[in-house]
C-alpha cells in the first residue's frame, strides 16, 4: 500500500479529528487518538470518513466513549471483530468543516488558528502557530520561526487580535522561549 502525503489525502474542507489507534475487546471496538479528546462531536453516533494512508476513504458511523484513564474508545457500525477493527488502525477520522457547530463571537476552532503568523504589539514577528496545548482553563500556543520556539499563554488579556488562519497579535511580554 502506497502512503500518500497529507496534501494528497486531505482537502481544505476536511476537519481531522484524530486516528484509529488500536483494537479494544473482542467485538470490534477500537481505541481512538483524538486531537481534542474532550470534543462532544462523537458522543452520539455520527457519520465520518476514515481516510487510509493510501488516501482511500470509507464513510462509517462512529461513536466515541471514555475508557479507563485517558483512553478514548470507539464503536464503528458494521465492525464486529478484532480483525475488522485492526484493518482500520492508522485511518484518520475526518468530518467536513460544514458539520461543525457555529461558535459565538470571540471563539475559534483550533484548526482555524494553526498556521497563522504571530506578531507582538511591539512589532516582532515570532513565527507561525504550529501547536496548541490544551490546559485546564488556559491553552498554550506553540509558535515556531526564525530558529526559535515560543510558548504563548492564550490569556484574553494578552491576545489582542485574532484573524483566523492569517494573523495573531499578542502583547510583547506574552511569548516565552520554549
Amino acid at each position: 500500500m502506497a502512503v500518500l502525503p497529507d496534501a494528497q489525502r486531505f482537502t481544505p474542507d476536511d476537519l481531522r479529528l484524530g486516528t484509529v489507534s488500536g483494537v479494544f475487546g473482542v467485538s470490534g471496538g477500537v481505541r481512538l487518538f483524538l486531537y481534542n479528546p474532550a470534543t462532544p462531536l462523537l458522543d452520539k453516533p455520527r457519520e465520518v470518513q476514515l481516510v487510509g494512508p493510501d488516501g482511500a476513504r470509507r464513510t462509517v458511523t462512529l461513536r466515541s466513549r471514555p475508557g479507563a484513564g485517558r483512553r478514548v474508545l470507539g464503536e464503528i457500525a458494521g465492525v464486529g471483530s478484532p480483525e475488522a477493527a485492526a484493518a482500520l488502525i492508522g485511518a484518520e477520522i475526518v468530518l467536513p468543516r460544514s458539520a461543525l457547530p457555529a461558535l459565538p463571537p470571540g471563539e475559534w476552532y483550533h484548526t482555524d488558528l494553526l498556521g497563522a503568523e504571530v506578531h507582538t504589539d511591539a512589532g516582532r514577528k515570532l513565527g507561525a502557530l504550529v501547536e496548541i496545548h490544551e490546559g485546564p482553563g488556559l491553552d498554550t500556543w506553540i509558535v515556531r520561526g526564525a530558529g526559535a520556539e515560543w510558548g504563548v499563554a492564550a490569556r484574553a488579556d494578552d491576545v489582542l487580535e485574532v484573524v483566523p488562519g492569517v494573523r495573531l497579535l499578542v502583547r510583547d511580554h506574552a511569548p516565552l522561549p520554549v
